[in-house]
């Protein structure tokens, strides 16, 4: 009997073929979904103006280890503008789960830049100093939230990325998971050690100096932390379409 033999149509590169087989079945659907970006960024020179935030999972979220600028940018733009400037540069902004690891990252002293280079203490004490010290003049840096209200229940939308037409579309949504759902003075240490896989505080936060403001069942509501001479926390009943000379964001990216 003659032997089938099958010879494909298009020659076969061999080089990485174990690699991919090996990456096709580690990608089990048990995987949590991870928030990569969705991105192909290009290549950058300035790593010494990035932190490094290491890769985390949070229940069903997960992200890689990624690049967040020390800076704020693209200041005077709303929340949408913002996103398409963002996405133009092949950047991202921060979901409020990824800025709790980073605020805890800057708290822990334990910081290198982008070129895996140990961040001074003073550095690190300045990127604090402008996220939270209540002082003026008034900081403000945007977050990948919005809140949608669906047959009577509250989602958290995040992961945006704009479509080729421009559109802003949230790679996830979700329903609000337990958390303080009235605006309150709380405890920042205990909201960064105890939030929810979406960033929110527990609903048994302790009580503190952080102003948070909840979200809102009002259709129309989005996320930024800011700080004034008078408060600083984080505010998830945000005008999307709000912009001011101060309030920017905190470029992010996959780190490749």
């Amino acid at each position: 009997m003659t032997q089938n033999k099958f010879i494909p149509l298009i020659p076969v590169n061999p080089d990485g073929l174990d690699d991919i087989a090996e990456s096709l079945l580690s990608n089990s659907p048990q995987q949590p979904p991870q928030d990569n970006g969705d991105q192909t960024p290009a290549k950058i020179n300035n790593r010494e103006k990035y932190i490094i935030l290491p890769a985390r999972t949070h229940g069903k979220y997960s992200y890689p280890t990624m690049l967040i600028s020390m800076e704020r940018t693209h200041q005077d733009k709303n929340w949408y503008d913002t996103h398409k400037a963002l996405a133009q540069e092949g950047n991202s902004m921060l979901t409020i789960r990824q800025y709790v690891d980073f605020l805890s990252l800057l708290k822990s002293g334990n910081v290198v830049d982008g070129r895996a280079k140990n961040l001074n203490k003073k550095r690190i004490e300045e990127i604090l100093d402008d996220i939270l010290t209540v002082r003026d003049p008034w900081r403000g840096e945007w977050l990948d939230a919005d809140f949608k209200v669906k047959k009577d229940k509250l989602y958290i939308n995040y992961g945006h990325k704009v479509d080729p037409k421009g559109k802003i579309i949230p790679k996830y949504s979700e329903p609000l998971l337990p958390t303080l759902m009235q605006n309150k003075q709380i405890d920042i240490a205990d909201w960064l050690a105890h939030a929810n896989s979406q960033g929110l505080p527990s609903e048994n936060v302790k009580d503190g100096s952080m102003y948070y403001y909840f979200p809102m069942n009002d259709d129309n509501s989005v996320a930024r932390f800011d700080a004034d001479s008078d408060r600083a926390g984080l505010n998830c009943d945000g005008d999307p379409s709000y912009s001011d000379s101060v309030l920017g964001v905190r470029a992010s990216r996959a780190k490749i």
